[in-house]
């Protein structure tokens, strides 16, 4: 009966946690308009992780991560440093192609957790486009006689501004068990308009594991920072 426990113990533990492998992440590039030789950085806040270089059109990074991290993808240095991706990276086989070394010709797929935290970027970015045209307008009517038109406008710009709120909060319940969810409130542009409260929220919606990783502690130090 002990040996039977100690394999089944053995056998729990063995299982991998969902969107984790245990061989370290592998990114395969290949970008066109990258010459041979060309050293391609990877950068987890402003600091390098790895590297690689081009060789016959395509580079490969590989290492091991200890948790999920959000990354970039560069090339050179200082003035002429470029970048080509950002990447939420954990420990698989991930993709990087592109028709130029320009960030918006440039894909990453074989990532599940990349892909979700990108499409909350997208429909996030759609509506702060939104509201900064609105806001050209706005001012404009400020200028002018205008004012009941520019109450108007000023409401919709408030309700747009919300959205985005709701529209975070929503993507961090959705992914609450996922890095997706642990990492969204310290990507979000909106740390001005968060209160604590809202911060803690989304803190406490995350499961367990999620709640012990460095992006989680990440938001509860924002908490701590933002307004009450």
């Amino acid at each position: 009966m002990k040996c039977f426990i100690l394999s089944l113990l053995a056998a729990f533990f063995s299982v991998p946690v969902a969107g984790h492998h245990t061989d370290g992440y592998r990114i395969n590039g290949k970008i066109a308009g990258l010459a041979d030789g060309t050293v391609i950085y990877l950068v987890h806040e402003f600091k390098r992780i790895d590297s690689a270089t081009v060789d016959k059109g395509h580079f490969t990074i590989r290492g091991i991560l200890t948790e999920p991290v959000f990354t970039s993808l560069y090339t050179g240095k200082g003035d002429n440093w470029r970048k080509l991706a950002d990447i939420l990276l954990d420990n698989r086989e991930v993709s990087v192609a592109g028709t130029g070394p320009d960030f918006g010709h440039i894909r990453v797929s074989g990532s599940d957790i990349d892909a979700q935290w990108k499409e909350w970027f997208d429909r996030d970015q759609r509506l702060g486009y939104q509201r900064h045209r609105l806001d050209r307008v706005y001012q404009s009517l400020q200028k002018s006689d205008s004012k009941p038109d520019a109450d108007l406008l000023k409401k919709v710009m408030d309700e747009l501004a919300a959205d985005r709120i709701t529209l975070l909060k929503s993507y961090v319940s959705r992914y609450h068990d996922s890095p997706v969810g642990a990492i969204l409130p310290t990507l979000c542009t909106l740390h001005g308009s968060l209160g604590r409260a809202d911060f803690m929220e989304m803190y406490e919606v995350l499961s367990p594991p999620m709640k012990n990783t460095k992006m989680a502690k990440e938001t509860l130090e924002l908490a701590r920072k933002a307004k009450k």
